[in-house]
């Protein structure tokens, strides 16, 4: 069995999601009696191979378990996955998986562009950087789905405005659920973001008591950043809960719900292929009396 696992890699579930998605497109072109039972299925069979790759991977690792930005990513894409499964079984005329599964193959995308060496560790960081990660890890979840509800509300309001019958197995959730959904999940958003920022800078200044030289400087790109996506998802917040007693407050909050998704977005985008010291393998400080140089130069 534990070779059996060993085995799994980051290409059976991403395969098993496409299919899952593709079977959910389907719908849009033809009618078929089987289609349902085989998209769960796939998705069912990602979801399980994407479980036991982490697993492995926790198992396995030297490190504190999960603590690399590449573990996050899947994390964050599994998350996803459970919840677009979840829903597709409870609601099988509701294409969820249209929506959600995009999203699930653009996180394993950034988890294979991000990298797997573990965040700088020490006790007191592990209690931090556990902390820290998993308000981050809410916060985006949160925009995920905020974000499909605000789409599927547009949609959903878009033909109703234009008198349109649904399509062919799609129903739609009705639009006050699809709106209370989406407030709920910008607040979530906003004050989990919002702790998991000021963690983050809890865990950047313990690393410096810790003596680890490769912490993250205050001017670092990614705690600018990751404050700027702060500073949006508690203005959005604000903007939705101001906007929710008014008669476009609903489409108000959908839109803010797709911007909140395009600013994470380029935040991670930021995060991949912009320079940053946030993730670097940690090197501590040289005690006293130690003396170094360079190869090929002479000891000084």
């Amino acid at each position: 069995m534990a070779e059996f696992v060993s085995r799994i890699s980051v290409v059976c579930f991403a395969a098993s999601y496409l299919v899952a998605l593709a079977c959910e497109a389907s719908r849009l072109l033809f009618r078929s009696g089987i289609r349902g039972a085989v998209m769960v299925g796939f998705a069912a069979a990602g979801v399980v191979a994407h479980t036991l790759f982490i697993v492995w991977r926790a198992a396995n690792e030297q490190s504190v378990p999960l603590s690399s930005a590449y573990d996050w990513y899947l994390l964050a894409a599994w998350v996803l996955a459970c919840g677009s499964l979840w829903l597709t079984i409870a609601n099988p005329r509701t294409p969820i998986g249209l929506f959600m599964l995009p999203l699930v193959l653009g996180l394993i995308g950034a988890a294979q562009l991000s990298s797997p060496v573990p965040f700088p560790q020490s006790p007191a960081t592990q209690v931090w950087g556990a902390i820290h990660g998993s308000f981050n890890l809410a916060a985006s979840v949160a925009v995920a789905f905020g974000a499909i509800a605000g789409m599927m509300w547009l949609i959903q309001a878009g033909r109703l405005a234009r008198k349109q019958a649904p399509a062919q197995g799609f129903r739609m959730p009705s639009l006050e659920k699809l709106a209370r959904f989406t407030g709920r999940s910008a607040s979530t958003a906003a004050w989990t973001a919002a702790a998991g920022f000021a963690s983050g800078l809890v865990l950047n200044a313990v690393n410096r008591q810790q003596g680890l030289l490769e912490t993250v400087p205050w001017n670092d790109p990614v705690i600018l950043r990751m404050g700027a996506l702060v500073a949006w998802l508690v203005i959005a917040a604000l903007l939705e809960r101001a906007a929710a007693h008014r008669a476009d407050g609903p489409r108000t909050a959908a839109i803010l719900s797709l911007i909140s998704l395009g600013v994470l977005t380029g935040s991670i985008l930021w995060g991949l292929f912009g320079a940053s010291r946030h993730g670097a393998p940690p090197r501590l400080a040289a005690p006293a009396g130690r003396i170094d140089f360079v190869e090929g130069e002479e000891p000084r």
